[in-house]
């Protein structure tokens, strides 16, 4: 009877370890063996070759380039998002007339698909044809290459992953707004605080722990971003917009260097851990 009782447990969760042993574990391991291999032109016969790829990686100036681009995309990027998407949520956290149909039109951008919303702004960077230069002879600025310049290239995806990013920021915002009291709000009007003090000494605060997961999200997000930057630019002009997944998808599937490219994807694989735990060990300080 203590047995049964003791194995019940781990007979519950027996299904969920298989499944993150298949779908986690096992492809984990994979590219953890795969970046101290060498398949030279095959994936059949390969050579062992411990920790080589590793130890190249500083040295390797593309690798070095595409980890400053990639914390760059990153960081504008998280940074642009969070102010947009804060914004719209204290907009839709008003009420008027059509609200709901505004709101359902502005998360449109998250659930779009990212190969669909690339190409749309794709044509939107078009330097000869784009919309966007259109609005910037207008108001009498002169024209973008965008996409085709290698100053304003990853700038130019920024805009798309802020695009992209800034609804999922709202509707955290908006929960967070949605389920605040009252109470110290009401307290500030009667102590005649304007709305931007009641925002900075009383909302803002009362908002950290859902800007802090907003944020968190979206730097995960960003850190691994692909298919927008792929479609855009595959890495170019001059490889302005190469980021390590770029880099690292590259050399497995264009160049068919598998264990390099599996190394510079562990590497940002990493990356991103070290952030999500660095970024939650603030939270449980109650730091941000």
């Amino acid at each position: 009877m203590l047995l049964r009782h003791r194995l019940f447990p781990w007979m519950m969760v027996t299904p969920t370890l298989i499944a993150l042993a298949v779908f986690l574990a096992y492809p984990l391991i994979s590219l953890l063996l795969m970046s101290t291999r060498d398949y030279g032109t095959s994936t059949i016969n390969y050579t062992d070759v411990g920790l080589r790829w590793y130890e190249l990686l500083p040295r390797d100036s593309r690798f070095m380039n595409g980890l400053w681009r990639t914390l760059l995309y990153s960081g504008g990027s998280v940074a642009g998002s969070m102010v947009l998407g804060t914004i719209m949520a204290l907009i839709l956290n008003r009420s008027f007339l059509g609200v709901t149909a505004v709101r359902t039109m502005f998360i449109l951008p998250m659930v779009s698909m990212p190969v669909a919303s690339a190409l749309m702004w794709g044509t939107m960077f078009n330097p000869n044809q784009g919309i966007l230069n259109y609005f910037l002879e207008s108001i009498g600025l002169e024209r973008s290459l965008w996409l085709a310049s290698p100053n304003t290239a990853l700038f130019s995806i920024m805009i798309v992953e802020t695009w992209m990013s800034a609804p999922f920021v709202m509707l955290i915002v908006l929960a967070g707004l949605r389920s605040m009291p009252t109470e110290p709000l009401e307290s500030a009007q009667i102590d005649g605080a304007n709305r931007i003090q009641m925002f900075a000494y009383v909302v803002f605060p009362m908002l950290r722990a859902a800007l802090a997961t907003a944020a968190l999200f979206k730097i995960i997000d960003t850190l691994k971003q692909f298919p927008i930057i792929w479609v855009l630019t595959k890495g170019g002009p001059l490889r302005a917009t190469e980021t390590l997944y770029v880099y690292g998808y590259a050399l497995g599937f264009q160049f068919f260097d598998l264990g390099y490219g599996a190394a510079i994807l562990t590497v940002l694989l990493l990356l991103v851990m070290v952030i999500a735990f660095f970024w939650m060990g603030l939270r449980r300080r109650s730091w941000v």
